[in-house]
């Protein structure tokens, strides 16, 4: 699907001509769809969503994620929580799609003090809906031998980079040893509004990007099928 990134960045980090309830309403029916779709977009199309696959802890009531991501050229799967908020929800704050660099670092680096005084603090209960990310999941059926990573999508811009502009980062997961007890070695974070903008800037207005929305695609052509006479 051909989606428009000024867009998108101007309703979900703006709220430009939103009512209230509108990017929630919104993220429902397409957020996971999309976050993982930009992601597949940064890796040049090179990886593979496994979008019907559960990602699950096993046992009963145990914790779940959203998606599968499949590196084969590496041998790499990626269990994916993804976060479809926007800048403006949980107390963020407002980032037009024409912002300067300056501007946009310091939206990043709010948001990034955010979540370690928040979802990565030792105050809060854990694994809580972010740090469940770095949980150990059962492999799908045919990836036993992948090596598992662990990746944090989010929305909004954010990066634990101090450079605060850079769509993937890296956390040692050292960092986060006394909230939550872990086999993985770092958790990778990836900011699909910093990738949209970098590539709005480097595109000089590009205006779309074509993305692998399966999800997404089938409610859309339902909405239409509700809409004839």
């Amino acid at each position: 699907m051909k989606l428009n990134i000024k867009e998108l960045l101007d309703f979900f980090d703006d709220k430009k001509d939103s009512e209230k309830g509108d990017a929630n309403a919104l993220m429902a029916v397409m957020g996971e769809d999309l976050n993982a779709a930009v992601y597949k977009h940064f890796r040049n199309n090179k990886v593979e969503i496994l979008h019907d696959e559960s990602v699950l802890a096993g046992g009963k009531g145990g914790k779940w994620l959203d998606r599968w991501v499949v590196d084969k050229e590496n041998k790499k799967i990626f269990q994916c929580e993804i976060k479809n908020w926007g800048a403006t929800a949980l107390g963020g704050k407002k980032l037009s799609s024409d912002a300067n660099d300056e501007n946009t670092k310091k939206v990043a680096k709010h948001h990034w003090g955010r979540e370690l005084n928040n979802n990565f603090s030792e105050t809060k209960e854990h694994p809580n809906g972010v740090t469940k990310a770095l949980l150990a999941m059962r492999k799908p059926k045919g990836y036993e031998k992948y090596k598992v990573e662990s990746l944090l999508i989010y929305w909004m811009p954010i990066t634990s980079d101090p450079n605060g502009l850079n769509p993937l980062s890296k956390l040692p997961v050292t960092y986060l040893h006394s909230v939550i007890k872990t086999d993985f070695n770092e958790l990778t974070i990836f900011s699909v509004s910093l990738y949209l903008r970098q590539l709005y800037k480097k595109g000089k207005g590009k205006k779309v990007v074509d993305l692998d929305m399966p999800h997404f695609k089938h409610r859309m052509d339902i909405l239409t099928r509700l809409n004839k006479e």
